[in-house]
């Protein structure tokens, strides 16, 4: 997935889902009504909560950002609700 698929699927309001070194990821957005936010989380692990999508695609696990997580990936190891 590229930023620019990424941005768009944001700012669209879906989430994401995906698997990477044997993990799996999601990324939502919450658009609350003091202040929007989207979540990063490997599942039942610590959430990495952020503003911008710009944050988002910094945001790092295992000295991997989310960025080079998603464009690592095949489209079968990435789905989007």
């Amino acid at each position: 997935m590229t930023k620019e698929q990424l941005f768009k699927n944001i700012s669209e309001g879906h989430e994401i889902e995906f698997e990477y070194n044997g993990k799996k990821y999601s990324i939502t957005y919450s658009p609350s009504w003091e202040k929007p936010y989207i979540s990063f989380c490997e599942f039942y692990q610590y959430t990495s909560d952020v503003q911008t999508p710009e944050e988002l695609i910094k945001v790092e696990r295992d000295g991997v950002t989310v960025l080079q997580m998603l464009e690592s990936l095949s489209e079968d190891k990435v789905w989007i609700y």
